[in-house]
């Protein structure tokens, strides 16, 4: 009896978590690589083509760029990135990519271009397992390590560019904006952050893209203690709320397409709410557009908004 009580607790055990490692497989990998349909473009010249607008995306073309590699402290991985120098030492924005995307998506390009042609610098990074920055593993970490990515940025600003904090923004669209708002819990070296469709609640995120993919919202149990034992990453270690607690309470720029169906918009109220009760300056707008679409459907208003922000708070 005893020993088919093993071998039962044996294939329970072995079952759960071969169902955290398959969910994990398919929910958390990422390519490695640039996507097919934005490895032509760069800040001089990019296509808007697969995003469903007809106006011309060249007025915000940056003409002056280089590419640079930011080491990440500890461990082996490096961050291609794209620098674009608009005034030396001056207001300077890292602008951060969603899942399975890069700094060559229009996504990225676009508002880099608004910043840039605004005066300010723009510092646009692959993060790890993204584009065209180090393969660490293949798998995003839901930003418990790509904030690590961030913080590396923020000392290459001030260290190699001799850009102070005070003058240093972030804005991230998507996963990047998640990254930007796990970032106080790591470094305090910003002033600002500027978010487009921010996820809050990892753990309410994850159980909503599994049932988005097709997967019981119930298997984050399973999910979560695989990674924790076999890949060593809490995914709940830090959160935007404990970041958020830790930062210096620096004002946020939000905005939100209502009809989101990748972070649905109860992210952004509990985004809201947790700002309020931190008593962090917030400015908000909604929008009743899909995921990060904001910038395609309202480029003008959403680009004075933007450089409004930044405007006012990198002096």
């Amino acid at each position: 009896m005893k020993k088919i009580l093993s071998i039962v607790l044996v294939v329970l055990v072995g079952g759960y978590f071969f169902a955290g490692y398959y969910v994990y497989s398919q929910a958390a990998s990422v390519t490695c690589v640039v996507w097919e349909g934005d490895k032509d473009n760069r800040p001089d010249n990019f296509s808007l083509s697969d995003k469903d607008v007809t106006w011309d995306p060249s007025k915000y073309f940056v003409t002056t760029y280089e590419t640079v590699n930011i080491p990440v402290e500890g461990t082996e991985v490096i961050l291609n990135s794209w620098w674009m120098e608009s005034q030396s030492k001056g207001p300077t924005v890292i602008v951060l990519h969603g899942l399975t995307s890069s700094k060559y998506s229009p996504d990225m390009l676009l508002v880099a271009g608004m910043l840039y042609n605004n005066g300010f610098n723009v510092l646009a990074i692959d993060m790890r397992d993204h584009g065209d920055s180090t393969c660490e593993d293949g798998y995003h970490s839901a930003g418990q390590k790509e904030s690590d990515d961030v913080v590396a940025s923020l000392n290459w600003l001030i260290n190699e560019k001799e850009i102070p904090a005070t003058k240093i923004g972030i804005y991230g669209s998507s996963l990047g904006a998640l990254v930007g708002l796990l970032t106080p819990v790591k470094s305090n070296n910003f002033q600002a952050l500027a978010v487009v469709d921010a996820p809050f609640d990892f753990e309410t995120l994850v159980r909503e893209e599994m049932a988005y993919q097709g997967f019981p919202p119930l298997l984050f149990e399973p999910l979560y203690h695989y990674v924790l034992l076999f890949e060593r990453i809490n995914l709940l270690e830090n959160s935007p709320e404990g970041s958020l607690e830790a930062s210096k309470k620096q004002p946020i720029l939000i905005f939100n397409g209502l009809k989101s169906d990748r972070v649905l918009p109860h992210h952004t109220d509990d985004l809201i709410k947790a700002a309020n009760d931190n008593s962090i300056k917030t400015e908000i707008h909604r929008y009743d557009v899909g995921h990060t679409r904001v910038m395609y459907e309202k480029p003008d208003e959403f680009s004075n908004l933007l450089i409004n922000f930044f405007t006012n708070e990198l002096n």
